[in-house]
This record gives C-alpha cells, sequence and structure tokens, in this order.
C-alpha cells in the first residue's frame, strides 16, 4: 500500500515531527469528541431543564460535572462546549503547522540530497539521463512529493477522527453504530479500489509532465538554432501537444479526486438512512438519539474524505518514485574517489596503454602512452572523432578508464580524492559557458579568496582585460544566460581568465580557439603562452595554428597516438601532422 510505505519512510527520517504530529491530532479528536459528549447534556437540558428522565450519559456527565463543583446549567454547558471547540481548533492549527514543518523539513532534505547525489556522480549520469527529466524532478516532482505529505495527513487525521467520533455512538448504541459503520464500509470499499486508477494517472501525470520540461529546455537552450531555421512553429507545436497530453491525465487526476466525497455523499445518505431505521428497533431517549445520529453524521463523510486522500497519495506516488530512482541512479554512479589529498606534481603525468570505450561499443581510445612533463605545454592534436576530449574526460576523471593508468609523480589518478585533484586543474572545456551574472562574479566564482587584484591580473593574463573595461558595467556587467551577451571569443577569455585565476597546477584547454575568428584566436595564443612559462598546460587542438610553440605534440587518429614529438619535427616528417597543417594552409588561403 503507497500510503503505508510513504508513512514508513516519513517515521524513519523524522520520527519526532511524526510523533509531535500524531499527539497534536489526537489531542484535537479527543476534545472533538469531548464536545460531542457534551451536546447530551445540552440537548437534555434544553428539553427538560430540571434533567428529569435525562439519559444514562447526561446523568454520567452531570455527575463528574458536580463532583468539581460547577454549576449544571444551559449557559455553563454552552461555555464548556465552546471551550472545547476552541482547544479542538487551536490543536489543529498547531497540527498543521507541524505538518508543514515536517513537509518541508522533508522537501528541504529530498532537494538538497538528490541535488548533491546528482553532482555527485560521475559524468555518465548526466549524458544517459534526460536533461529536462532531472529539471523537472526538481520543479514539479519535489512539490507534488510535498503535496503528497500534506495528503498523508489528512488521510491519518481521518483516521483518527473516525476512530474517536465512533467512541460516542459505539458508547450510545453499539447495535445501531455496528449497521451503519458496516454499511459505510462496504459502500466505500469500491472508492479505496480506485486506487490502482488514480496510481496509474499519478504515472501519467509524472511522464507527461516530464515531456513539458523536456520541450521547454531543449528548445529555449537551442534557441538560437530554433531561430535560425524559423522553426518557431514547430518549437510550439511540440510544447502543444506535450501540454495537451498532461492536461488530458491532469483533468481526469483531478477530476477524479474531486469526484469521489461527492460520489459518496448520496450513500452517506443512504448509511445513514439504514441506520435511522435500525435505530427503531431500540428504545434510546431522543438526546442520546440526536447526538448519535450527530456523530455519525460526522463519522460517514470521513470515510468518503479517506478514501480520496489515500486515492490522492496513489496518484503522488508516482513523483517520489521518480525522485527515489533518480536518487539511487546516481548514488549507483558516484564519482569514484581516493583518499589521497592531491596538492601538486613535481615531475611528470604519465598515462600508459590508456584504453577507454562505452559499453558494448567500439574503442575510443586504445594503447595511448603519454608523458606530461612538469612546467611543459603539451599538445594532442588530431581530425574530429580522434578521441582527444575523451582522453581529457579521462584525465580529469569523468570517465574511468577500460584499461591502462593515468599517474601523477607514480600515485595513480584513481588514488587521490577526485575534488582535490579538480580544485587544483584549471580547465576550459570545448563549449566554455557562463553563469547569469557579472563578469567579477563568474570569475570569482573559481576562487572566492580573490581579490580584484588577482581578478585584474588574471584577465591581463587572458588577454581579456582589454574588452572588459569596454562593457557598459566594467566588471559589474551581467553576462547573460550561458554568457550569451558577449561573443564567443569574450566568453573563452572569461573561462581562460577562470582557469588562471585558480592558480592551477595543470592548466588544462580542450578545443580553447576552435569556434573563435582569427583575431580572438590570436588572443587566446598569446594568452596561453603567456600562462604556459608559469605553469603546465595541456592544449588541445585541431587547429595547428594553436600549438606552434607547444614544448610537444602528440597526434591523435581513430583513438591511437600515431605521431610524437616537437611541432617543427613533425612538419618536416612529412607525415599527418604535416598533412593536417598543409591543409589548413590551403583552407586558410581560400578563405
Amino acid at each position: 500500500m503507497k500510503a503505508i510505505t510513504f508513512t514508513r519512510v516519513i517515521f524513519k527520517k523524522y520520527p519526532r515531527l511524526v510523533v509531535i504530529n500524531t499527539a497534536l491530532l489526537f489531542f484535537a479528536n479527543i476534545f472533538d469528541a469531548a464536545s460531542i459528549f457534551s451536546l447530551v447534556v445540552i440537548v437534555d437540558l434544553f428539553l427538560n431543564p430540571n434533567l428529569a428522565n435525562a439519559s444514562i450519559v447526561t446523568q454520567k456527565i452531570t455527575a463528574v460535572i458536580k463532583f468539581t463543583g460547577l454549576p449544571v446549567t444551559l449557559g455553563w454547558l454552552l461555555a464548556v462546549f465552546m471551550f472545547f471547540n476552541i482547544l479542538k481548533s487551536g490543536f489543529q492549527i498547531f497540527a498543521q503547522r507541524a505538518i508543514l514543518k515536517t513537509k518541508y523539513a522533508l522537501l528541504r532534505e529530498l532537494m538538497l540530497g538528490t541535488f548533491e547525489d546528482f553532482l555527485n556522480a560521475r559524468w555518465l549520469f548526466f549524458t544517459k539521463n534526460n536533461q529536462g527529466v532531472l529539471i523537472n524532478t526538481f520543479i514539479r516532482e519535489m512539490t507534488v512529493i510535498g503535496d503528497a505529505l500534506s495528503a498523508m495527513g489528512r488521510y491519518f487525521s481521518c483516521i483518527f477522527q473516525i476512530a474517536l467520533y465512533l467512541v460516542v455512538p459505539f458508547y450510545l448504541s453499539w447495535q445501531v453504530t455496528s449497521v451503519t459503520i458496516a454499511s459505510a464500509v462496504i459502500f466505500v470499499m469500491p472508492f479505496f479500489w480506485l486506487g490502482k486508477i488514480s496510481y496509474k494517472l499519478g504515472k501519467l501525470n509524472t511522464s507527461t509532465a516530464n515531456k513539458i520540461s523536456t520541450v521547454i529546455q531543449e528548445n529555449l537552450s537551442l534557441a538560437k538554432v530554433v531561430l535560425g531555421f524559423g522553426k518557431q512553429d514547430k518549437s510550439v507545436s511540440a510544447l502543444a501537444f506535450a501540454f495537451d497530453a498532461h492536461r488530458e491525465v491532469t483533468i481526469k487526476s483531478q477530476v477524479l479526486n474531486f469526484a469521489m466525497p461527492l460520489a459518496y455523499f448520496p450513500f452517506g445518505i443512504l448509511v445513514l438512512s439504514i441506520g435511522l431505521f435500525v435505530a427503531r428497533s431500540f428504545t434510546l431517549p431522543l438526546s442520546e438519539t440526536a447526538v448519535l445520529f450527530y456523530a455519525l453524521a460526522r463519522v460517514v463523510p470521513l470515510i468518503g474524505n479517506a478514501a480520496e486522500y489515500k486515492n490522492c497519495l496513489d496518484n503522488f506516488f508516482p513523483s517520489y518514485e521518480q525522485v527515489i530512482s533518480l536518487k539511487d541512479s546516481a548514488c549507483a554512479m558516484r564519482q569514484p574517489s581516493g583518499a589521497k589529498q592531491f596538492t601538486d606534481f613535481s615531475s611528470e603525468i604519465n598515462i600508459e596503454n590508456l584504453a577507454f570505450g562505452y559499453d558494448g561499443s567500439r574503442p575510443i581510445l586504445s594503447g595511448v602512452n603519454i608523458c606530461i612533463s612538469k612546467g611543459k605545454m603539451i599538445a594532442i592534436v588530431g581530425e574530429s572523432g580522434a578521441g582527444k576530449s575523451t582522453l581529457i574526460d579521462l584525465i580529469m576523471g569523468f570517465l574511468q578508464p577500460s584499461s591502462g593508468s593515468i599517474a601523477f609523480d607514480g600515485v595513480s589518478l584513481q588514488e587521490f580524492d577526485i575534488n582535490s585533484l579538480r580544485r587544483n586543474i584549471g580547465y576550459v572545456p570545448q563549449e566554455s559557458v557562463l553563469f547569469n551574472m557579472s563578469v567579477r562574479d563568474n570569475l570569482r566564482w573559481a576562487n572566492d579568496m580573490a581579490g580584484d587584484d588577482k581578478i585584474k591580473q588574471a584577465c591581463i593574463q587572458a588577454n581579456a582585460e582589454e574588452f572588459i573595461g569596454k562593457l557598459s558595467h566594467g566588471y559589474e556587467t551581467i553576462v547573460g544566460d550561458r554568457g550569451v551577451r558577449l561573443s564567443g571569443g569574450q566568453i573563452q577569455r572569461i573561462a581562460l581568465a577562470r582557469a588562471i585565476l585558480r592558480q592551477p597546477k595543470l592548466l588544462i584547454l580542450d578545443e580553447a580557439t576552435s569556434a573563435l575568428d582569427t583575431h580572438s584566436e590570436r588572443l587566446i595564443q598569446q594568452a596561453i603562452e603567456n600562462i604556459a612559462k608559469e605553469t603546465t598546460v595541456v592544449v588541445v587542438a585541431h587547429r595547428l595554428s594553436t600549438i606552434i610553440n607547444a614544448d610537444y605534440v602528440y597526434v591523435l587518429k581513430n583513438g591511437r597516438i600515431i605521431e610524437e614529438g616537437r611541432y617543427s619535427e613533425l612538419i618536416l616528417a612529412n607525415g599527418s601532422l604535416s598533412n593536417m597543417a598543409r591543409l589548413q594552409t590551403l583552407e586558410a588561403s581560400i578563405k
């Protein structure tokens, strides 16, 4: 049962809050039941102020009141009735507050915990999962889980109320009450069985919401392509189709939940009518009969409400399943990490017999051997698809090698705490992007302790200072989502300055000039050459002009090193690098 499963999870995480919620609901319903008992005396006093021929319940209650020395008057009993109801309302308010505290405590832990698990997963987790689904998990499904917690609170509140309300009618006439409740349960059973339909609708609700988020995320991230192809209508149609599918399922779910108490209402009247006919066979005082049916009239709708809330939980449960499934997947794909803290390397990074391939696919890299000496600029070149970026992903620990090793001064990469290693690497990926904040904040994001002098120095090294000064608000200029308000060359130079600001022991540049104009490319080249005098640099390049001054060059083709040596030597060797240079020279002359 979904409600029990969800409750068990909540109790395991927050036993104290659950106990407090339960206690508050219990006392709220105790005072509600007490107010119903007090009605027996009120009705008797109203019908007969002298309490002649009063019911047994009235006699027992008045005896207790007299023992306490309080007067047995209609006004005083009405005040007691009001007092009990005030207490009931007060406890219900505190119970609702406790439920909300539990709800947001759960959501905070679940959201932050899931987010942390995602970010601690291997890069493969992000490549295997749909970004729209991941986003929807945080935007919609977490909210739905919060709603499920509220529904759970209402569900168990109903159960408590039913249990305590039945104390009064069972005390007054267990026969009438038994027949009435049995009839109510028989009529409500089909409504509980609707939980399976509600669960299926909940799964469809989650999957169609995922689709909406996917369509929005893809089209907004690819807005330039959509606009460039003039395919806005196609994107709008895709969103309309996804929304219509979600709308249909949502309407069915909400109508089902809304209709349940209304559909049960006629059966509730029938149940009370059955109870009335049964009551004719028993001789009960008018006051007890009135209170009995007052209590039953409260209980019967609650049974319908319990069925509604239970089905709401079934409807919400697929959202919880999706969050937990993704969370478990991220934990199963957690980034491997050693315990040794990385601070620096003194000699070299050795890559020996490195091989990598995705499961069941052709190897991307095979038998790769590379030596990266400290303080040197090492270039890795090759045509598109040669495996250059995959090699960088392996050095960064984004991917795990199928075989072979990567070692820093003889210590395997796997032995290092991966985050301590990455904190000492400056990384500029092929597609550099910026956060939607100021230039200064984008730079300081890499190093919280960096002062303005350090920031300016990094920008000078990256040849970014000259254009930052011309921006509308200089370093305080907001760059837009992914840096959209800047040119590609400007983004790349800020990304380079961001990497330099870390004062890295190793700087990795993955195709840093691949999509830049000639002017921006030359500025980046100059920046790389300046930085190479101070730290170890690994440059991945397709355009050979970037690596002319490299200390050593490795040429990759089809995942293997086919040439290596100094740039000048390889050019004269009339091999693969020489051929690439001739082709690029020819392309440049044609342009």
